[in-house]
């Protein structure tokens, strides 16, 4: 089976303990692909805080704007979330989440 897909991508899960088995499902898929925990936050539906990840191809880090079209995309809710600075995870380079005003 083959997919196209547009990376990077962002998704959300209700906590910690669903993250890691989307991590895992991604690295059997392909192990090219990066999975990172990026921030918290509320979706533009409303709900609970919930936990956002990005996946990324290995070696190809996004652009911070490349980031926020994925989290967009995925329902961030900009105008709500303030910025959470998250560990280094793209190159040392620190999140780029943590450079947005608040």
């Amino acid at each position: 089976m083959q997919a196209i897909v547009e990376l990077p991508g962002a998704f959300s899960v209700r906590d910690e303990h669903e993250f890691y088995p989307m991590q895992h499902l991604m690295a059997r898929l392909n192990p090219k692909l990066m999975v990172k925990s990026l921030a918290t936050g509320r979706h533009v539906d409303g709900s609970h805080t919930v936990l956002w990840g990005l996946v990324y191809l290995d070696g190809q880090p996004p652009t911070m704007r490349e980031i926020e079209a994925a989290l967009k995309a995925a329902g961030f809710n900009f105008a709500q979330n303030k910025p959470i600075p998250m560990p280094d995870f793209l190159d040392g380079k620190p999140s780029p989440l943590a450079s947005r005003p608040a």
